[in-house]
């Protein structure tokens, strides 16, 4: 997406989603709650996790993939830890309930662990690191498990997709701006971008994809003409991966698209008490704010900056959207018999 494109109320976009969403089968509370988390990515400017998936997910819905109507509930897994089990629904109520469950289990006993499984698409997962944070806590949280279903990313010094792009998001309480959050694919992008850059009809940035050769591409057609995803960092990446499959397939099992998860929560007053915490937090951030800008930057920002500075500026000059991305939901709309008045741009 450009800052070009046209731009939609968030209100909107939010209303067009939940109605998208009833019509392929969710109950109206998790329709409404994974519309709002959609429209909030793409108020982030994570447009790889926003509105545009609402494509994808009718038509994984129409094939069986997963069921729009699943509801997550906790149990305990084999070995008696907590597990959120998805019903073969939407992951992004999973995650959630995940965390909410983990953040009260570490207000108890200092620290919280809870898995989640049988899940689809999770959505921006800094969303939910967030909350953990904002409640106190260290959170870390990581996914795997899909490598047969989705061979999207080649291991390190690889040609060919092996891995999903199995993501981590880490948070924890910040200063005066509130929390620091990391969410990240252990790819050079998520596959949602390549998805999303399609469809807007534009070239990929380097060094995220190579052809079905090997060789460095930025046509988004070779990703899905044989194509692979880049591990991030090189080794780095590619061993992230490799643990986070580890958990989901030798841990918990069978999966889903949604990939199997684990939330671990720490409450941090157990080691310091608040106040005092985010005073010394906030004498590290600010250093690092002070810090001079290199050449092509106007400042140096905390994780989590950016994506809080454009979520408040795109509630007050609306969501941009690719013409492709806006034609693309207008049809699937269509298709399931929904009108699509909310994507007619001021320009139309």
């Amino acid at each position: 997406m450009f800052e070009s494109d046209h731009r939609f109320p968030a209100d909107a976009l939010t209303r067009f989603a939940s109605r998208f969403l009833s019509g392929i089968g969710c109950s109206a509370q998790i329709a409404v709650e994974v519309a709002e988390h959609l429209v909030d990515a793409d108020l982030c400017g994570v447009y790889s996790h926003g509105i545009f998936r609402l494509t994808q997910y009718a038509d994984d819905a129409k094939t069986g993939r997963f069921k729009p109507s699943g509801e997550p509930h906790l149990t305990s897994a084999e070995g008696g830890a907590p597990l959120v089990l998805g019903q073969e629904g939407f992951g992004i109520p999973a995650m959630r309930l995940a965390t909410q469950e983990a953040v009260c289990m570490a207000r108890d006993a200092g620290t919280g662990t809870v898995g989640v499984a049988n899940i689809h698409h999770t959505g921006r997962m800094g969303a939910f690191a967030e909350m953990a944070a904002q409640e106190g806590c260290l959170v870390i949280m990581f996914g795997g498990g899909a490598r047969h279903d989705w061979p999207q990313v080649a291991p390190y010094g690889g040609t060919k997709g092996r891995l999903p792009t199995n993501p981590y998001a880490f948070g924890i309480p910040g200063g005066e701006r509130g929390p620091v959050v990391l969410d990240f694919a252990t790819a050079a992008g998520a596959g949602g971008k390549v998805y999303a850059v399609l469809a807007s009809g534009r070239p990929l940035e380097e060094g995220l994809c190579i052809d079905a050769a090997g060789n460095p591409t930025t046509d988004p057609e070779d990703y899905f003409n044989g194509g692979a995803l880049l591990p991030m960092a090189g080794p780095k990446g590619y061993g992230m991966a490799v643990v986070a499959e580890l958990l989901g397939e030798a841990v918990y099992g069978e999966m889903m698209d949604g990939l199997n998860w684990i939330c671990v929560c720490i409450d941090l007053k157990g080691f310091r008490k608040p106040s005092r915490y985010k005073t010394a937090a906030e004498h590290c951030l600010a250093s690092l704010r002070t810090c001079p800008p290199a050449p092509g930057f106007d400042e140096v920002q905390v994780p989590g900056e950016r994506e809080d500075a454009l979520r408040e500026d795109r509630k007050r000059s609306g969501i941009p959207l690719s013409p492709g991305a806006v034609a693309e939901l207008k049809a699937s709309a269509a298709a399931l018999g929904i009108g699509s008045e909310e994507l007619v741009s001021p320009a139309q």
